[in-house]
Formats: C-alpha cells, sequence, structure tokens
C-alpha cells in the first residue's frame, strides 16, 4: 500500500509540474503535512480514538506555522505565475513589484505580437503575389521589402 501511494504522489507530482509549473508543484508539496495533520484529527475525532492525533493546546502553533509557510511559498516566486501578487498590500509587508508586473505584462504582449507577426510573415511567405517578385520594382523597392537577393 505504501509503494503505490508514494507511486501516484510522485506521479500526479511530475503530472503538476508538466502542465502547470514547478511553482505550483513547490505550492501544493506544502499541502501535504497540512493533509496528514487533518486526516489524522478527522481519524482520531470520527473513526477511532486508538489511532491519529489529539488537538492540543500546541495544535494553535501547527496551524500559525503552516499559515508561514504557505504564505512564504506563495509569494517566494514573486513575480512569477501562481505566486501573490505583491503591490505594497498590507498582507505584502510593503514589498511592491507593481515594476516587475509591468515588465512581464510587456514582454508576454511583445511575445505575442512577434508570433502574431512572425505567423503572418510565414503565411505571406506561403502566398507570394506577383507584385512582390515583379521585374518591374526597382531594385531600390526589392532591397527595402528584402526581396532582393532572392533573385540572384
Amino acid at each position: 500500500l505504501y509503494f503505490f501511494t508514494i507511486f501516484f504522489y510522485n506521479l500526479f507530482a511530475v503530472l503538476v509540474t508538466f502542465e502547470l509549473s514547478s511553482v505550483w508543484h513547490a505550492i501544493l508539496d506544502n499541502f501535504r503535512p497540512i493533509t496528514v495533520w487533518v486526516t489524522d484529527l478527522v481519524i482520531f475525532y470520527y473513526i477511532n480514538p486508538l489511532f491519529g492525533e489529539v488537538w492540543t493546546t500546541y495544535s494553535y502553533i501547527q496551524i500559525a506555522g503552516m499559515a508561514v509557510l504557505l504564505y512564504g511559498t506563495a509569494i517566494y516566486n514573486a513575480p512569477n505565475d501562481g505566486s501573490l501578487l505583491l503591490e505594497g498590500q498590507w498582507w505584502a509587508f510593503g514589498i511592491d513589484l507593481r515594476d516587475e508586473y509591468d515588465a512581464i505584462r510587456r514582454e508576454k504582449e511583445e511575445a505575442e505580437a512577434d508570433a502574431k507577426w512572425e505567423s503572418k510573415r510565414q503565411e505571406f511567405k506561403r502566398t507570394r503575389s506577383s507584385f512582390m517578385e515583379s521585374p518591374r520594382i526597382s531594385i531600390h523597392t526589392q532591397a527595402l521589402r528584402g526581396i532582393g537577393a532572392q533573385h540572384n
């Protein structure tokens, strides 16, 4: 049973990393101790008090520690996808990464525009009109359009 549990845990971890990112893998990895602890509490109080874990006065410290763990993981990879937005809010402790977020947005927009331009260029290459290859276009115009070298 243990072998299959670990096997499927690692299988799903690889799938999360492949489908989402390693940031999400790290975030979801931190839910393991929380899940085990809550499962132990449920087993103790609802299934069998011989197993599981009892709620103690130190359980509040465990909750606080797990909250710090999740918060630290959520902001560790900022400003990348999957992390909390840190724009100077009270819970960001004054960390303001608006400039970095704007730079990332601009980079994504530029990459999308470049990809769109490249696809249009490739489409144009496939459907080149006779106008572009006409011998009546001056050499200067052909050079400006980048087609002059094709006639050599």
